[in-house]
């Protein structure tokens, strides 16, 4: 084995931290592995990990040698990838981590009709509303409305998600129908996790300006359920993405408050996995089939 083949044995062990983890995934003995990473360092001349019974860490040089090896290592296995995908179906096991809400009421159809349409592939979906780690965790993917916070992952859009601001029929009936932003404020409004009980809504109407106002009440929640059971019986103003609530509206038992404004800004469903170029195959074809299926 020459140079250039030690180096993605290098790069497994850095990025797993772990001569038996980078060993389990290679298919190869954890002294095989140990002693390519020796060969090398004897080859080039430095050290490349620092060593200790309980921990392994890279020395600078290591840390010089993975930031410029991994990303070609990784291009390569997804060439390989790539091209072995041109003739293999999609197969394995996908873990998913989804919001409650949001698996009940728009993903258990497209799920459904992508297990019948990729019978090589095994789902696991995991119902929280809580941001998992996905990597540490063990999660293929991730669906989550907002934005991205942790850099060490990437995403893809799937949908813009609109949000509607309503009202039971009997709160506007005791307050009246808002005619401007600023009358919601004087409504008690429903917070998604706040304990201060202040929250700050943002309305645009058409291309004018966009209009911020505070809004204030004694409940709030950490749920999108308990948020509309509150709201249904006349306990405040909720702002939900709309396909959350749709048949609420639809049947009259809550009133979209301000429709010609819209709340800004727009929110996003994303698909979310590890910051990676090697995506595999069977991740692809589901942020694909998503992407075409899901229209809000």
């Amino acid at each position: 084995m020459d140079r250039l083949s030690r180096v993605p044995i290098f790069v497994a062990v850095a990025k797993h931290g772990s001569f038996a983890e980078a060993a389990r995934r290679l298919g190869m003995t954890g002294s095989a592995v140990s002693k390519q990473v020796q060969r090398l360092e004897a080859d080039l001349g430095v050290r490349l990990f620092h060593r200790t019974t309980r921990q392994l860490s890279l020395t600078d040089e290591g840390s010089y040698l993975f930031e410029r090896s991994a990303p070609l290592v990784e291009g390569l296995e997804e060439v390989g990838e790539l091209l072995a995908g041109r003739k293999a179906k999609p197969e394995g096991m996908l873990r998913i981590s989804a919001p409650v809400a949001l698996s009940q009421r728009l993903l258990k159809e497209p799920l459904s009709e992508f297990a019948t349409r990729y019978p090589e592939i095994g789902l696991h979906l995991e119902l929280s509303d809580r941001f998992v780690d996905l990597v540490a965790e063990g999660f293929d993917l991730a669906l989550r409305i907002g934005h991205l916070e942790d850099s060490s992952l990437i995403a893809r859009r799937i949908a813009d998600v609109p949000l509607a601001v309503v009202a039971s029929p009997a709160l506007v009936a005791r307050y009246g129908m808002p005619e401007i932003p600023d009358d919601i404020t004087k409504m008690p409004y429903i917070h998604y996790v706040s304990e201060s009980g202040r929250s700050r809504l943002t309305l645009q109407r058409d291309q004018g300006d966009p209009e911020t106002i505070i809004c204030q009440g004694r409940i709030s929640s950490n749920n999108d359920q308990m948020m509309l059971a509150f709201a249904l019986a006349g306990l405040g103003v909720i702002t939900l993405p709309r396909f959350m609530i749709e048949q609420e509206i639809a049947r009259g038992e809550l009133l979209v408050v301000l429709p010609t404004h819209r709340v800004v800004p727009i929110r996003r469903l994303y698909a979310v996995f590890p910051n990676s170029r090697h995506l595999p195959l069977k991740t692809r074809v589901l942020i694909d089939f998503l992407v075409s299926t899901i229209v809000l």
